[in-house]
Formats: structure tokens, C-alpha cells, sequence
């Protein structure tokens, strides 16, 4: 038994570092020396449709809201239109994602940190799920293009 302890003790902390840890991705990183192109599936090394350059259309295209408006008033929204963290947690859950992930999701997703979502930012939580979901990184913050396009105001993001 103590030959067993020991070898956990060593070869655990070795074999947890090599388990992939979930990442954060800037979406400024990504825009760095990205530049424009005219179509074709395989461009330079430094974005192809298996890596970032996938992750970067997600990340610039807005967020569809009509795609999760069912499924957002099927979970019926109170009098100010919003739903609650009890609410959304089954919904999130669902997806099998692990409960740290849907942490970082939600923290990115309440907008206004008051711990309910509108239709905008549940919608903005549903695509980051789908994003993580084809196995594409989260970015550390919502891209300007979701909050543009959803109209929100910079102002509500710093609540």
C-alpha cells in the first residue's frame, strides 16, 4: 500500500498536467496579424479553416438571437423579461460542457452581472455552448461585433 501512495503521489500530478486545461483566447490575439483575404478554404499557416481561422469567423459573426428566442420563452421569462439563474442552469447543463466552462460562460453571458438574462444574453450564452461544444476555444471577453450587433452599450458591460 505505501509503494501505491507513493506512486500516486508522483505519477497523479504528472499525469493531471497533461490533461487539456480550458483555455482562454483573446479575440484581439486572433486578430493580430490576421489579414483580409479573397475566398479559398486554406490560406498562410497562420489561419486555416482547422484552427483559428474557424474560431475568428465565430467570434465576428453576430450573435443570431432568433436561433435561442423559443428556447428562451419556453423557460418563461418573468414581468422584466428576463430569466433566472435557476432557470438557465438546466438548459446550460445540458449540454454536458463541465460545471467550470458553464461558469465562464455564464460570467461572460450576464452582461449586467445581475444575475439574469435577457433574451440578448442568453442568446450570447448559447452560442458561446455551441462554440465550445465544436471544440473551439471561448474568447476572454464578448466581442464587440455581439454587443454592436445586439445593441448593447459598453456601458452595461461594466456594471
Amino acid at each position: 500500500v505505501s509503494t501505491q501512495s507513493t506512486g500516486l503521489a508522483t505519477e497523479l500530478p504528472r499525469l493531471m498536467s497533461q490533461v487539456p486545461q480550458d483555455q482562454e483566447v483573446a479575440h484581439e490575439d486572433f486578430m493580430k496579424n490576421v489579414r483580409k483575404r479573397d475566398g479559398g478554404a486554406l490560406y498562410d499557416d497562420d489561419v486555416t479553416p482547422f484552427g483559428m481561422g474557424t474560431t475568428l469567423d465565430l467570434l465576428n459573426s453576430p450573435v443570431p438571437v432568433k436561433l435561442y428566442q423559443h428556447e428562451f420563452e419556453s423557460l418563461g421569462p418573468g414581468e422584466d423579461g428576463k430569466v433566472t439563474g435557476t432557470q438557465a442552469k438546466k438548459p446550460m447543463q445540458d449540454s454536458k460542457l463541465p460545471n467550470t466552462t458553464l461558469k465562464r460562460i455564464w460570467n461572460l453571458g450576464d452582461i449586467d452581472k445581475d444575475g439574469k438574462l435577457d433574451v440578448r444574453e442568453f442568446a450570447i450564452i448559447k452560442h458561446l455552448m455551441k462554440i465550445k461544444l465544436e471544440g473551439h476555444e471561448l474568447p476572454v471577453t464578448v466581442p464587440k461585433v455581439w454587443l454592436e450587433s445586439l445593441n448593447i452599450e459598453d456601458s452595461e458591460t461594466k456594471r
